[in-house]
């Protein structure tokens, strides 16, 4: 009998968090452990590993923990981490490895997994690191570059790459990726936890009256969100809309800087910021509260090649869409259908589409049930993982 292929996961926050981030991986591994062995290197996670993954892969925890509430401590164990990478390399090399999954665009890691692994690697790129946060002074640009150069370089002779857009492709191939070795594969959606429920519930929880209506946005609060933008449009949108709230879920870099706009707008009885929410379910709740589903970014380059998180749960949580127009979110929200479609940089249209959606609640209610529809066609389980199993299967081959 012909020994089963191995291959390895490598992702920095283990199989938990992982799996929270991308709702498909217990099945993929768990479908992928048919055909080879499957090996997951990260650092320990809060929770233990998801009983698929524990029961298909053996996991190898490094003894790191990541807080992903805290952008000190993510810095720090990314750091850790790209040091952790040639050991990782090695190790798998030791243990006959054949190929490498890295499920996130972790700037350097291509390169110095080339080196010490070797070329059959896979990787997701979706988010551009670099674009998001060395962008500011002259010194951070120039190392931007730098790095985005040499990620490139490693980039251009990757076998396999999946991307959570089919514009991303295009894009790839424009910077000289092949094409033939993209594979687009949706963002995967766990229906069972982003989902539609009792709506007056999730409302009385949050303490939202039936007559006021909620824009809702979760997500880290990091500049790129544009949520300057959104609370400042909203301050001047107060004198039409009174009843209009802003429901913002999550933390990040800019949480402190967003709460004192708040007070210096006088909107804190408007926009209402949690925090962290315990677990996705809490998530979930805080989505159905809502009327709105934003989707946001500030329009980098880099942003059309997203599927955003907020823009999958929204939809699965059955929201009508208010969403900048970039290139991946244009892909599975049609403008007039799913919700409304602006320029990240046109907040007076973004004004117009908010206005017209708060005074029209049967739109609200169509494009909603036509944004849930669409999430599950576009994001299905069970197609990303079959999906996906078959470009993992033609890197082992």
């Amino acid at each position: 009998m012909t020994a089963r292929p191995r291959i390895a996961f490598w992702f920095r926050y283990g199989p938990a968090e992982h799996t929270e981030l991308y709702h498909a991986l217990p099945a993929l591994i768990e479908a992928l452990s048919a055909h080879a062995e499957i090996h997951y290197f990260g650092f320990h996670g809060r929770s233990p590993s998801p009983d698929a993954i524990a029961r298909h892969a053996t996991v190898h925890s490094l003894p790191f923990r990541v807080d992903r509430t805290q952008h000190g401590d993510k810095i720090v164990k990314y750091v850790l981490w790209l040091l952790c990478l040639p050991w990782i390399g090695l190790r798998c090399r030791r243990l006959g490895i054949r190929a490498v999954y890295m499920d996130e665009t972790v700037p350097l890691a291509a390169p110095i997994a080339r080196l010490f692994f070797g070329p059959r690697i896979a990787m997701s790129i979706a988010d551009f690191f670099t674009d998001i946060y060395l962008s500011g002074n002259p010194i951070a640009r120039a190392l931007g570059a730098a790095i985005r150069a040499a990620d490139w370089r490693a980039w251009r002779k990757l076998p396999l790459i999946i991307t959570r857009a089919k514009n991303t492709r295009d894009f790839l191939a424009s910077k000289g990726v092949n094409p033939a070795r993209v594979r687009p594969i949706y963002d995967p959606c766990d229906t069972q936890l982003y989902r539609p429920i009792n709506r007056a519930a999730a409302r009385a929880q949050f303490g939202f009256r039936d007559d006021e209506i909620v824009l809702v946005h979760h997500g880290i609060l990091h500049p790129n969100k544009g949520n300057e933008r959104i609370i400042r449009a909203i301050a001047a949108a107060r004198a039409h809309l009174p009843n209009l709230r802003y429901l913002l879920v999550g933390h990040g870099p800019e949480f402190d800087a967003l709460q004192t706009l708040c007070g210096q707008l006088n909107v804190r009885d408007i926009v209402r910021m949690t925090g962290w929410l315990p677990k996705p379910a809490d998530v979930n709740v805080a989505l159905n509260a809502g009327d709105i589903g934003l989707v946001m970014r500030v329009g980098h380059a880099s942003d059309d090649f997203h599927m955003t998180g907020a823009l999958v749960h929204n939809m699965a949580a059955g929201l009508p869409i208010l969403g900048a127009k970039l290139g991946g979110v244009s892909e599975v929200v049609e403008d007039g259908v799913q919700g409304f479609l602006f320029p990240p940089d046109d907040m007076a249209l973004f004004t117009a589409r908010l206005t017209e959606l708060a005074n029209n609640p049967a739109a609200r209610k169509r494009m909603g049930a036509a944004a849930l529809e669409q999430a599950q066609r576009s994001f299905a389980m069970d197609t990303v993982v079959k999906q996906t199993v078959a470009a993992l299967r033609e890197l082992l081959a």
